[in-house]
């Protein structure tokens, strides 16, 4: 069985995205990483280099958004990405997310199991999205991904390089919605999402950049970034590669309160219920 992971990175640095412990994270448990890099305004280029595995693949090239819309831009670039994949399983993992290390060698096994089984054509997992601080998460949002795909050639990244669909598919349907019964879904397995953690010049400078890319030229700028009240403290523990960063950061937001202290939180839970 050959595994191959992919990413797509640009301004790793600039946007604060921990892309190197990224790649670090998946690495053991993969036989080839094909890293689509833009050109870059840091060094996000010579960090990725610097790993120094033989099983790291850079693929240089501009990264220009024409259309602007529901970043689709992010999933045109992901499915340059995955044409340069030459192994069984392709595994997406994007630039701002890590694996822990404690779940890598039951990866391998699933995809192992799963390598002769026609029937399975992807894998989805669990996503836990950090917000403002590596102690705060977001419960609601985002919550599963397909992140493990069959590398035959039948599926391409969609929308905003979440998840992906058959290339048969003339509405571009997620697969979630076309083959649901192909799909094993892993309920006890998190991706670490922290997309969001930052100082604040990094948040502002990431939130308009996407505003840009969903929404067009047009839209409207913002000039702060705060938490929402529905937010949970994080109790657990965070992969190994992430323990330096984690210790050098220093969050831009005041201790975050506790949610069930918070008259408006129970509003919120009469409306779209209690996701822990």
């Amino acid at each position: 069985m050959k595994v191959s992971a992919f990413t797509i990175v640009k301004n790793a640095v600039l946007l604060e995205y921990p892309v190197v412990e990224s790649i670090l994270s998946i690495l053991p448990i993969v036989d080839e990483y094909v890293v689509l890099i833009g050109k870059s305004d840091d060094d996000t280029l010579e960090r990725v280099k610097a790993i120094g595995s033989p099983k790291i693949r850079i693929v240089e090239n501009e990264w220009r958004d024409d259309k602007k819309t529901g970043g689709e831009f992010f999933s045109d670039l992901t499915n340059v990405a995955l044409e340069e994949c030459t192994g069984d399983w392709a595994f997406y993992l994007q630039a701002d997310e890590v694996l822990h290390e404690k779940d890598l060698p039951r990866l391998r096994s699933i995809m192992e199991q799963q390598l002769d089984n026609p029937q399975t054509l992807a894998i989805s997992l669990r996503i836990r999205n950090f917000h403002g601080d590596y102690q705060t998460f977001n419960p609601y949002s985002h919550r599963h991904a397909i992140r493990i795909i069959r590398n035959n050639g039948e599926m391409i990244s969609v929308g905003d390089a979440v998840t992906f669909t058959l290339k048969s598919s003339a509405e571009k349907r997620t697969i979630q919605s076309l083959i649901p019964e192909k799909i094993i879904s892993i309920r006890d397995m998190y991706i670490f999402h922290y997309s969001w953690v930052k100082d604040k010049r990094a948040l502002l400078k990431k939130d308009n950049l996407m505003r840009v890319h969903y929404q067009g030229e047009d839209v409207s700028l913002v000039n702060d970034y705060k938490l929402d009240f529905w937010y949970k403290r994080f109790r657990g523990s965070h992969p190994k590669v992430m323990e330096k960063r984690i210790a050098e950061f220093q969050s831009p937001f005041p201790p975050y309160p506790n949610r069930w202290l918070l008259p408006k939180f129970y509003l919120h839970l009469f409306r779209h219920g209690y996701k822990g």
